[in-house]
């Protein structure tokens, strides 16, 4: 017989949908720009070939830079756990943030290219003072998520 997971989750948030949506979009598109790339070679178009080849480079740097994320948080009675992993990657580096309640002290939202890149970077209190966390993409997230992250995370700490 499987073993159960019967945790109780106070509040329980992801972005699954649009996180999926995000990594089809960057698949679909590389596919599509490369193979323009080879449709402009084969008909020997080098100026279409050349915009092709530099709208492909800027294009994915600029999707690996502000890195869109799967986010999942999870807060029990005893902990917030945050759950995340790149999109913009054909390999997926599997990430997890926990944090016992009674130890989170603080978060931050750093902005980056006007907006566009956004990082959440969670505190918590150790035996040797405060510690910050990596930061975490959150650039997928609309306004409404954001507030009712903040707004759990804020609740967390002042209790």
């Amino acid at each position: 017989m499987a073993a159960t997971d019967n945790t109780k989750f106070i509040f329980q948030f992801n972005n699954k949908a649009k996180s999926t949506n995000s990594f089809v979009l960057y698949i679909v598109s590389g596919l599509v720009l490369v193979g323009l790339g080879f449709l402009f070679l084969a008909k020997s178009w080098y100026v279409p070939l050349i915009i092709d080849s530099i709208i492909t480079i800027v294009y994915f740097y600029f999707f690996s830079y502000i890195k869109p994320s799967f986010f999942e948080m999870l807060v029990t009675e005893r902990e917030v756990k945050v759950n995340y992993y790149s999109v913009s990657s054909a390999m997926r580096s599997y990430n997890t943030i926990e944090v016992p309640l009674k130890q989170l002290r603080g978060y931050e939202v750093k902005r980056k290219l006007w907006g566009l890149k956004k990082e959440l970077i969670i505190s918590m209190e150790s035996k040797y003072g405060f510690a910050d966390f990596p930061p975490v993409s959150i650039t997928l997230l609309n306004k409404k998520e954001l507030s009712q992250i903040f707004h759990v995370l804020k609740k967390i700490i002042d209790s």
